[in-house]
């Protein structure tokens, strides 16, 4: 048995192997003041929110320097014990197999995620406290480059590094999203050592590369990795369905996929679909992409623009289909507007009118 395969099997959250009761139980080693200074500075106490430097000296009256001294000194005197404790073992064992499930670094939220389902701050805070300790777990992070990570070693942030640049040259000269067999593959003819497995980890780790919502590679600042506004993941959404779509339902594609954390009103959605010269109306509150061919204006300008291109007359049902494949309309309503001043029959078409 491999160890993904340890490693899914393992339980995630149950009473006996907490984050931090194996948290609270190193820290009962020390005295009581020290106790609560640690847990002040790593996000133990009731709040769970971590604690500056300055501030804890302040809750004891004594210098941020002598803060820094106890943390240290308690520190060490955890450190002396914790490879005696077989709780300490567990949970750092548990903690490393995830990292090293993912080509030996992985992004700090996502290893928290993994671990606590239901989101507890304390279960967080624990987590963080526990690797601090760690000899095995290194918290590692690169300023723009890398987010904040946990790895294996000092080498694997060196092969992070190493692709970062490769793949920012990559995604910005291609200039569109990539999916994990395309970016891979491309940067495996330029970067043959790294397997897919390793190149798709250590992207994960990048704070200028990110996958979207659909799962696909991006820059950051694409607005189709990260839309800000309502145009942006209107059109987002409209260019992953590769259809046209009616605004309610945008809408509530919108939410499906979490673009954003406010609640979604098909009535915005409309209005920004109309004021948006990208977003083209096709048929009753159904929107389509100009990039994809289609053109602004009521069905009669269709119809003008379908015979002018036409050398000859066109015959009804030929006509009703070019309209169709641009406006989700009825077949009467294109028979109401051919039968308008501007449109005259010729044998058995229509052209327009001379």
């Amino acid at each position: 048995m491999n160890q993904d395969t340890n490693l899914k099997n393992m339980p995630k959250e149950t009473k006996a192997d907490s984050f931090f009761d194996v948290a609270e139980k190193m820290l009962a080693q020390l005295p009581q003041r020290a106790q609560e200074i640690l847990k002040k500075r790593f996000g133990l106490m009731d709040s769970f929110s971590v604690q500056t430097l300055e501030k804890i000296g302040s809750d004891y009256s004594i210098t941020r320097e002598r803060v820094r001294q106890i943390i240290s000194d308690a520190k060490k005197t955890i450190s002396n014990k914790k490879y005696a404790e077989v709780d300490f073992q567990k949970v750092e064992d548990r903690l490393f197999l995830a990292v090293e499930k993912k080509c030996g670094i992985i992004k700090e939220e996502d290893v928290l995620a993994e671990f606590n389902l239901s989101g507890l701050e304390k279960e967080k805070s624990a987590m963080r406290f526990l690797v601090d300790f760690s000899q095995r777990i290194k918290v590692v992070s690169e300023k723009n480059i890398v987010e904040k990570t946990w790895a294996t070693s000092e080498d694997v942030l060196a092969k992070v590094l190493k692709i970062a640049n490769t793949a920012q040259e990559l995604l910005e000269k291609k200039k569109q999203l990539l999916s994990d067999d395309e970016i891979s593959k491309e940067l495996m003819t330029c970067l043959p050592e790294f397997s897919k497995k390793e190149l798709l980890s250590y992207l994960s780790v990048l704070s200028g590369i990110k996958k979207n919502k659909f799962g696909k590679w991006g820059m950051r600042q694409w607005p189709e990795v990260t839309p800000k506004g309502s145009r942006e993941k209107i059109y987002l959404i409209l260019k992953e369905e590769k259809k046209p779509l009616h605004f309610t339902a945008i809408a509530k594609l919108i939410e499906k996929y979490k673009l954003g954390t406010k609640k979604v009103h098909p009535q915005t959605i409309h209005n920004e679909l109309i004021k948006d010269p990208r977003f083209v109306l096709i048929g009753r509150g159904i929107y389509a992409l100009g990039e994809w061919g289609y053109s602004g204006g009521a069905v009669k300008d269709v119809l003008e623009g379908i015979l002018a291109k036409s050398e000859k007359p066109l015959d009804r049902e030929e006509i009703i289909e070019k309209v169709l494949e641009v406006r989700k309309v009825k077949r009467t309503t294109i028979m109401i507007n051919l039968n308008g001043k501007n449109f005259e029959k010729e044998g058995t078409g229509y052209r327009l009118k001379k």
